[in-house]
């Protein structure tokens, strides 16, 4: 528990988050996700075929693909996001523009944190279908994860 007390009186009084290996903020990623509460993610992709093996943002300048499948590069990452502890990141590998951001804690922490961050718990919504705000989802395979992921409207 932090609690922040001035001439006897309580303030503030909060339980950090688990946020992983290093609570330090990575400033490169949180530029990066500049923004994904809008799903406006500019050169975030690479594309082998033309040569772009690495995405335009500083975040990914040491970092290369645990694979690459399906038209989706998968980077394995420790990292934290407001406090909620990154594990991976999924960008295109293609011509498909679907992002994912995987926390390592379940979709309620991660929801109440994005809410209390963005304003929004980021449920299903219109916005949401057209591509215009990310979606927070279960880890389809692993219910203790969430996903916050942006899709293009198909």
């Amino acid at each position: 528990m932090i609690a922040l007390v001035i001439g006897g009186y309580q303030l503030l009084a909060i339980a950090p988050l688990m946020a992983g290996p290093s609570d330090a903020i990575d400033n490169r990623f949180q530029d990066m996700m500049q923004g994904f509460s809008e799903c406006r993610l500019e050169g975030m992709y690479i594309a082998p075929w033309e040569g772009i093996d690495r995405p335009s943002q500083d975040f990914f300048d040491d970092l290369l693909p645990k694979k690459i499948e399906d038209d989706f590069a998968y980077y394995q990452i420790q990292t934290n996001y407001y406090g909620l502890p990154v594990t991976e990141i999924m960008i295109p590998a293609g011509t498909w523009g679907v992002y994912a951001v995987t926390f390592d804690v379940p979709i309620e922490i991660s929801r109440d944190r994005l809410q209390k961050v963005f304003g929004s718990s980021f449920g299903a919504t219109e916005a949401s279908e057209s591509g215009l705000a990310p979606e927070l989802i279960i880890d389809p395979d692993d219910t203790q994860k969430s996903i916050w992921l942006c899709t293009p409207p198909f």
